[in-house]
């Protein structure tokens, strides 16, 4: 009998260590289990989230998130997600597919292009990159702010911290960009594809895309006659292409035209250059403004 009391005590002594040592795990780890769908999303929440949050991209920088699909591995981890934020507006034509797919109703879904009339505005633009205007990126990250704050609101102040500097960088560059355009030559530019909308409404440009706004087929042959003749009509010396996209049909036409190829980014991935040189959102789009004056003349 007193053998199988000591059992008993030694059983719980183990059984009460390990509870104990599962629950020091917990709380050391105790961060939000973050995900977020595609680059430009996770470089604004990883401004405003910073160490306090784990976090997590789905689709790989190098890649398109327009066509890109989820594997059943990236559904299991997102059923242990606390907080999951994509841009939408059509952006991720995967998000239906794991709303569909993902059992957990703890997982909170967080739209962004929704924003403060993000998607509302005067020119009705077709276009899910938001995020190419700078006064939209306050507002996304203003969202990310206060959704971490409302799930992990011991840390509030640190989110409104990260907002606040940001907001000021964000400011800059969108004066920047004002500033700038406003001693520019000519507003028309060529691009591969439409992705530029919201970039050309803030700062009154005028795009014209070789390739539709997904870039998903090649233009046709009086579409590629229509923008040679733009080109020369308008006597326009650079074409701007985007990093992640093939430059074939770009490459037609510049050569067609005379055309240099200027990088214009959409900011969706990072190619390995820029990854390895840890490139985000201010140094992709000052580079951008930097190939706009030299296309566009100041």
């Amino acid at each position: 009998m007193k053998n199988v009391f000591l059992i008993f005590i030694i059983s719980l002594f183990f059984l009460t260590s390990c509870s104990n040592a599962d629950k020091t795990k917990t709380e050391e780890n105790d961060k939000l289990n973050v995900y977020t769908s595609f680059h430009a999303v996770y470089d604004f929440t990883s401004k405003i989230g910073g160490d306090k949050i784990n976090l997590s991209c789905l689709v790989p920088s190098g890649s398109q998130p327009h066509d890109w699909e989820p594997s059943v591995k990236d559904m299991l981890e997102l059923e242990n997600t606390d907080i999951f934020f994509y841009n939408g507006a059509g952006m991720e034509n995967f998000i239906e597919k794991i709303k569909k797919s993902i059992d957990s109703n703890n997982l909170k879904y967080v739209e962004l292009s929704t924003a403060a009339e993000l998607i509302k505005n005067e020119n009705d633009i077709n276009d899910p990159h938001v995020w190419l205007n700078p006064r939209n990126v306050i507002k996304e990250m203003e969202m990310i702010k206060n959704t971490l704050s409302k799930y992990d609101s011991d840390n509030a102040s640190y989110y409104e911290k990260n907002f606040n500097e940001h907001k000021e960088k964000l400011e800059k560059l969108d004066t920047d960009f004002l500033n700038a355009v406003s001693k520019f030559k000519t507003k028309n530019i060529i691009t591969s594809h439409e992705a530029y909308g919201y970039l050309c409404d803030a700062y009154g440009l005028n795009q014209v895309g070789i390739e539709g706004l997904m870039a998903e087929s090649e233009p046709s042959p009086s579409k590629m006659a229509e923008i040679t003749e733009y080109i020369k009509t308008n006597n326009i010396k650079y074409i701007f292409y985007e990093e992640l996209l093939n430059p074939k049909t770009t490459q037609i036409i510049s050569d067609e035209t005379g055309c240099q190829l200027l990088e214009l980014s959409a900011f969706e991935g990072l190619t390995k250059e820029q990854s390895d040189n840890e490139y985000d959102y201010y140094l992709v789009m000052y580079k951008n403004l930097d190939n706009l004056k030299k296309a566009l003349g100041e």
